[in-house]
């Protein structure tokens, strides 16, 4: 599942959750990013800044999971 947020939506969301959200959406590699970081109004810049703290959260989950 993609998780997109619209405009509407973005404006309860701290850029750092939406980045996550963006980065979740590309890692399942369903959408085109330029369409992902527009659905989610963050930047190239945004995703950099918030992947370490995404990366860590995805391996938690993940390790949580297994």
């Amino acid at each position: 599942m993609t998780a997109v947020v619209t405009a509407g939506g973005a404006a309860g969301l701290s850029r750092r959750h939406r980045a996550w959200i963006a980065l979740y959406s590309l890692d399942a590699g369903r959408q085109d990013r330029a369409e992902i970081l527009r659905q989610n109004s963050v930047t190239e810049a945004d995703l950099a800044e918030f992947f370490e703290s995404w990366f860590q959260m995805r391996s938690r989950t993940t390790s949580m999971a297994a």
